[in-house]
């Protein structure tokens, strides 16, 4: 019994903490039973072929072959068929996500610049190592120039912008994400709320310290916050894989790439470099850290206050080298 379960769990898919994950795995399963049937129907057609065209019935090979174009004309006719149904499938899924705003309407409001960055974490990947620029308390993510990398600012972040300020720079440790749950707007009342929107627990306890228990409803719908990763690589093409979220995406120098999940489970899951980077391929290991929103907050303030003292004594350091 013991070995039938380690056959079953070698055979299985790994732990899944991502809301969004399931489908993954669905179409993981899909594909396999396509190339179940595929694999059955040729296995039939090769046994059918072997036994008609056996030697014993045939003793004089006919070079002509197949006179009747009928067998022609189906497997034409079959290969239109199933191209026709991948284009009206793909065409299906692609309206079906491209206009599934519920879930993703808050990543549009930041990538338009009517929402805060606070659930998106840029991610530079260099050999061999992870690193972190996550937004401050202000809740967006400050401007970046190149000119501007070095020892003391990797991410060239431009400080003397508004929102890159009290940014947060994490080098070389564990990428931090926080799980959100959402609360639904049932009845806005007397606040500037939409009936349907999404709020966050942090945004829910402020409405009510502002308004007031009473004067609106809200309840928790069961959805969970998307989170982004803004990938880039600051060398060779790397791969940011977790397994747990379903996630893989290349990082490709030059190009900001953004990827998408939503952790149901807090915990430490391992993020690993599934692209052959260079010898030391195999230290490219990482955690994603997935924290609670109240401790999610907490971090980002004591992050960001490091990082302020930090900038502050390289800022006095630097003048008395210019005096």
């Amino acid at each position: 019994m013991e070995l039938f379960n380690d056959i079953i769990k070698a055979f299985s898919f790994p732990e899944l903490v991502s809301q969004d994950g399931g489908k993954v795995d669905g179409l993981v399963i899909a594909v396999h039973l396509l190339m179940l049937a595929l694999f059955v129907g040729w296995l039939i057609y090769y046994g059918v072929a072997i036994w008609k065209f056996r030697s014993s019935r045939n003793p004089k090979a006919d070079y002509k072959g197949v006179k009747s174009k009928t067998i022609t004309n189906s497997l034409e006719g079959g290969i239109i068929i199933v191209e026709l149904a991948l284009v009206i499938v793909a065409t299906y899924f692609w309206n079906f996500y491209v206009n599934a705003a519920d879930d993703y309407a808050h990543v549009t409001a930041m990538a338009n610049g009517s929402k805060k960055d606070l659930h998106v974490v840029r991610v530079t990947a260099e050999q061999f190592a992870w690193n972190a620029h996550y937004p401050g308390p202000n809740g967006r993510l400050g401007k970046q120039d190149k000119a501007l990398v070095g020892g003391d600012n990797p991410f060239g972040i431009i400080r003397d912008d508004v929102d890159g300020s009290d940014d947060i720079a994490v080098l070389k440790s564990d990428i931090i994400v926080p799980l959100i749950r959402n609360y639904r707007v049932e009845d806005p009342g007397e606040t500037d709320f939409k009936i349907g929107e999404l709020l966050t627990e942090t945004e829910f306890n402020e409405a009510i310290v502002q308004y007031g228990a009473d004067s609106f409803e809200a309840i928790k719908d069961g959805s969970i916050r998307s989170i982004t990763i803004d990938l880039t690589s600051k060398d060779v093409i790397h791969s940011f894989k977790v397994l747990p979220f379903r996630v893989c995406q290349d990082a490709i120098p030059g190009l900001n790439i953004p990827i998408h999940f939503k952790p149901t489970k807090t915990g430490r899951y391992n993020l690993t470099c599934a692209q052959l980077c260079g010898d030391g391929h195999a230290l490219m290991r990482g955690v994603i850290r997935v924290v609670s929103e109240q401790e999610w907050n907490q971090w980002q303030k004591t992050e960001s206050a490091k990082n302020s003292s930090n900038q502050q004594q390289a800022s006095v350091t630097v003048d008395k080298v210019k005096a």
